[in-house]
């Protein structure tokens, strides 16, 4: 422990924590490492320095930050386990012990993250804002050094904690009363600030913290930050004037699309950007390459309108996530409006009666006839004659039959079921059908000729 760092306090923080060493100071207080003096588990007392600790606004920074965490109750938001006055009269909170960096610090050491890696770490601060805004609560503050990395043995990877929300906005009526902000009051960090936030606005809401998402990505894929000033106010200008900068054209080896992203994520107009922390982060793991496939599930809102809106190309699949509080279950979104896909069972073949059946069958039964008998016509006189004896009596010559209707011609074809002119066109010319023989009664039929009966040698083709 340096010189410089205070010495350990003594006594227990609310008669169960026993302070061992000072993890970080910030500007208004510190965090110590402790210990459960009965349960032996590590944890984070947080304090307010004594010069603040009268300080009505800084009490109830401390108060927001406490109820806020302990409210959302995600893997990804920092858990709060007690909070309250110490017997010197500091306020302090304890949370839970994490062991790893922040953003900031890895971002130092390494200068920029890969694609994939910046579209994981912003899909897990997007699931805790996803609670904190369903819990009407804007954190104002997402910079990397509240984006804090903690290595996971189990998993192989790091897990996002979002820290601080010692200024955030309570837009629920019963909470509110703590966190109200004047107008033309600015709070936050001036490079992650958006420009309604940066004007001081009361109606400062959700999609700030969007913004806030969007320059985090652009420090870690860039390596820089998108808007710079030589002071604040000189900054503050530039987060409401200045174009928005191309990416592309700032660093190599930026993935396709982020440019687009970011014009829509950095949008000055707050109705012109991603409507959602889901939507924003899954468009940015689409344009990262970043299978979301288990890890992630879409919003109620629906992230379709990110994906249309960048021409991103197929969208993954996407499975809900019961463990982590994850987003709405949207089985699969392969359309371009983000509907799921749904299927329309066929209908079940429906009964047929059996006077239909028996109706069917005499039809067929008539028109097989009619269709034999115009069939026979173009058969030769010899083979044709035993068919013609068994359909009707020969009937007298019938009158020349008058020039065939190029329109109304019935139609042969090879199906001796005859086939409208309007629902087929026939292959040849049409050819006009001579009229069927007469069928008269039996009592007026005069009697038919004998037939001498073919010997069973000229039948078989000798």
């Amino acid at each position: 422990m340096a010189n410089s760092d205070p010495p350990v306090p003594q006594g227990l923080v609310a008669g169960k924590y026993r302070l061992t060493r000072l993890l970080g100071r910030g500007g208004m207080g510190a965090v110590w490492e402790g210990t459960h003096t009965s349960l032996g588990n590590r944890v984070a007392v947080k304090f307010i320095d004594a010069e603040y600790a009268e300080s009505p606004e800084a009490r109830s920074r401390f108060e927001n930050e406490a109820r806020a965490a302990a409210k959302l109750r995600s893997k990804h938001v920092v858990e709060v386990y007690d909070h309250g006055v110490s017997d010197d009269a500091r306020p302090f909170i304890v949370m839970e012990y994490l062991q790893g960096e922040p953003l900031d610090k890895r971002l130092d050491r390494v200068g920029r993250l890969s694609a994939k890696e910046t579209a994981q770490i912003v899909l897990q601060v997007c699931r805790a804002l996803t609670r904190a805004h369903a819990a009407s609560i804007v954190h104002r503050d997402l910079k990397p050094e509240n984006v804090f990395l903690v290595w996971d043995e189990d998993e192989g990877t790091d897990v996002v904690k979002v820290v601080d929300f010692g200024i955030a906005k309570f837009n629920d009526a019963a909470m509110s009363s703590s966190s109200a902000t004047r107008t033309g009051s600015v709070l936050g960090t001036p490079h992650y600030m958006s420009p309604e936030q940066a004007r001081g606005l009361r109606s400062v809401d959700s999609r700030s913290d969007l913004w806030s998402v969007a320059v985090i990505a652009y420090r870690c894929i860039v390596g820089a930050l998108p808007f710079e000033g030589e002071a604040v106010g000189d900054l503050l200008v530039k987060l409401c004037t200045a174009p928005i900068p191309v990416p592309s054209q700032v660093a190599m080896g930026v993935p396709p699309g982020f440019d687009a992203w970011l014009v829509k994520a950095l949008n000055r107009d707050p109705a012109q950007r991603f409507a959602s922390a889901a939507q924003l982060a899954e468009s940015l793991a689409a344009v990262c390459g970043l299978s979301l496939r288990g890890q992630f599930a879409s919003a109620p809102e629906g992230g379709s309108g990110a994906y249309s809106a960048l021409g991103s190309g197929p969208r993954p699949v996407f499975v809900s996530e019961a463990s982590s509080g994850g987003f709405a279950t949207v089985r699969a979104a392969t359309s371009a409006t983000g509907a799921p896909t749904t299927q329309t069972p066929a209908p079940a073949p429906k009964r047929t009666s059996a006077s239909a059946i028996v109706a069917a069958t005499l039809a067929a039964v008539v028109i097989l006839g009619i269709g034999a008998a115009v069939l026979v016509k173009k058969l030769s006189p010899e083979a044709a004659a035993p068919v013609a004896t068994a359909i009707a009596a020969p009937s007298p010559a019938p009158a020349p039959s008058p020039a065939p209707d190029p329109v109304n011609a019935p139609v042969l074809v090879s199906d001796p079921f005859p086939i409208h002119p309007a629902t087929a066109a026939p292959s040849e010319k049409p050819v006009a059908a001579k009229p069927l023989p007469v069928l008269h009664p039996v009592q007026h039929r005069p009697p038919a000729k004998p037939t001498p009966k073919p010997s069973p040698v000229g039948d078989m083709g000798f």
